[in-house]
């Protein structure tokens, strides 16, 4: 008797043991239970990404030619030699002015150094001297490149862009930049200085000769007072 109350009471545990085993599996088609993760803190949440900066290698824009290419041109490569040899000037040309010229009206044969320069001027392009040679780039750039040019020289072509600075007495310059931008175009450039009281002018030699001329007759006694420090 007491043999087959051992034996049951074996099978009760074993059924019990069973029914839990089973109960802790998890149902047909779904994915067992993964124990909880331990959570991050607050500041491994917020913590910010590195920025990644990639510099755009997209080349710059072409210049539109301001041309029209309907215009009759010649070879530009056998006029500069024909220019270099008459005039014994070297030219350094930025390829954007293309191997072609329009020579606005002007007969080849007639083309000098400082035709040359205007023509270049009709074309949208601008010339300085450097280093011994007459750099030629588009207009928009000379502003970059014009090298200062103080005193007067009668040897200097009238297209050839310069830089001069101007430095009145009686009158302030914030007062003439008004007066003298108008008188300059695009390409150039104008600026004041007011604490030193001076201009500067960047633009082609014989305007810059003209603009030196208008701050000189202004700039006379009488004119506004001088704002002094």
């Amino acid at each position: 008797m007491q043999r087959y109350r051992l034996h049951s009471t074996l099978a009760g545990l074993l059924a019990a043991f069973a029914l839990g085993s089973a109960a802790a599996q998890p149902p047909a088609g779904q994915p067992a239970q993964q124990p909880p993760q331990p959570t991050q803190t607050f500041q491994q949440q917020q913590q910010p990404q590195p920025l990644l900066v990639v510099p755009s290698l997209a080349p710059p824009a072409p210049v539109a030619p301001r041309i029209s290419p309907d215009l009759p041109t010649v070879e530009l490569a056998p006029l500069l030699e024909r220019v270099e040899r008459a005039s014994g000037k070297r030219f350094l040309v930025d390829s954007r002015l293309g191997t072609r010229l329009y020579l606005a009206g002007v007969e080849q044969n007639d083309v000098t150094y400082p035709v040359l320069l205007a023509i270049l001027r009709a074309n949208g392009f601008a010339a300085f001297e450097s280093d011994g040679y007459v750099n030629i780039t588009p207009d928009a750039n000379i502003r970059f490149h014009a090298p200062l040019v103080q005193a007067d020289d009668a040897s200097i072509p009238a297209e050839l862009y310069v830089t001069r600075v101007l430095t009145t007495q009686h009158i302030p310059t914030a007062y003439l930049v008004p007066i003298l931008r108008p008188l300059l175009p695009q390409s150039a450039h104008l600026a004041s200085s007011p604490t030193a009281n001076q201009l500067i002018v960047m633009d082609r030699y014989e305007n810059v000769q003209r603009i030196a001329e208008i701050v000189r007759t202004l700039d006379v006694p009488g004119a506004p007072p001088l704002v002094r420090d």
